[in-house]
């Protein structure tokens, strides 16, 4: 059976650069990038001049740039570091945040849900694009408040502005790149202070660095210019695809159709139809699409991020989403519709 991958906002796969660049690290620079001796400094070097082309493409200074395992080691690494200085303070946070985001918020003492009076808050996160609905997000302002942006799934499907903010996480296999990559950005005057020891990272990160992930990552950053033009070229197919949805039924909506989104990204509310069930039935049929629930401890809950939203707990558990690669073709996206369509007639 043919398979067929709509899933991409989970993750993607890496680029084929990205693959050889890593075979090449794992060969010949697999030595410790702390050690001092000559082996372990070229693994060192090869880290460091990622790490400049990195932040030459975030237009920041790279020694603001600190390599990490995941994206939700990195909102850890940070939040937690800046809890003894602003736990106590107001926050304004995304309530369709991440859980890596949320859980590490939850020892704060007044956290508030954007859309909210900001005014006086002394933090402010804000996921740049949602990952389940897609739906992409502006930083507030606030005079002297610490300013994070959840840059994860917006990277390589919209241009990333960093003048708003003052740290920022990316992950790496969101985008061509590999798992066990990704990074965390801030200004170094921000109240924080390390929680993981060691002295990888300038201190700020303990660990031995992954040089072949780091390297991966700094391949895929290379083909962003690209990857970005593709993704943006998805936006006529996902318009047709939902048009066509959505002419089923008038009880099937589009979640975040007016707001602005990722091109690539389609939330499905198909009233009537259990999500996980579609989700099951489509995985059979050789198509690889997920639903708006996220998985805890092996129970499946409903999406608080399209609860968020003003929808009901009956609602999310009746979403799809369907994300495309950059690349996916109107062949593919037509015989997603034909297996869909058969799917919820039956």
């Amino acid at each position: 059976m043919d398979r067929f991958y709509f899933d991409a906002n989970a993750t993607t796969p890496p680029l084929p650069s990205v693959v050889r660049v890593m075979e090449q690290a794992q060969r010949e620079l697999w030595a410790n990038p702390t050690s001092t001796h000559r082996e372990g400094q070229a693994a060192r070097a090869a880290i460091e001049e990622a790490r400049r082309s990195i932040a030459l493409n975030l237009e920041v200074p790279p020694s603001q740039v600190v390599f990490c395992a995941s994206a939700t080691e990195a909102l850890h690494l940070l939040i937690g570091g800046l809890d003894e200085s602003l736990r106590f303070m107001p926050a304004a946070v995304n309530p369709g945040e991440h859980s890596a985001c949320l859980n590490p918020l939850r020892a704060w003492a007044n956290v508030r849900w954007l859309p909210c009076d900001f005014s006086s808050a002394a933090t402010i996160v804000q996921m740049a694009a949602n990952n389940e609905s897609g739906i992409l997000s502006g930083m507030p302002q606030a005079a002297g408040a610490v300013r994070i942006k959840d840059c994860c799934q917006a990277w390589g499907k919209v241009a990333v502005e960093l003048s708003d903010c003052d740290a920022a996480v990316f992950s790496g296999h969101k985008m061509g790149g590999p798992r066990g990559a990704a990074l965390l950005w801030m200004r170094p005057e921000l109240p924080w202070k390390p929680i993981m020891e060691g002295p990888q990272e300038r201190r700020r990160r303990g660990g031995t660095e992954d040089t072949a992930a780091i390297l991966g990552l700094a391949e895929a950053v290379n083909h962003l210019t690209d990857r970005l033009a593709r993704n943006a070229s998805l936006e006529s197919l996902r318009d047709a695809m939902e048009a066509e949805v959505t002419s089923w039924s008038p009880d099937f909506e589009i979640i975040g159709k007016d707001q602005p989104r990722l091109s690539n990204t389609s939330s499905l509310l198909l009233r009537g139809h259990n999500g996980e069930a579609v989700h099951v039935a489509m995985d059979l049929a050789g198509f690889a699409i997920s639903t708006g629930s996220a998985c805890h401890s092996g129970a499946t809950k409903p999406s608080h991020a399209i609860m968020a939203l003003g929808y009901s707990e009956a609602e999310a558990r009746q979403v799809i989403r369907i994300s495309m690669l950059p690349g996916t073709t109107e062949a593919s996206v037509q015989r997603l519709l034909d297996a869909l369509k058969k799917i919820i007639k039956r």
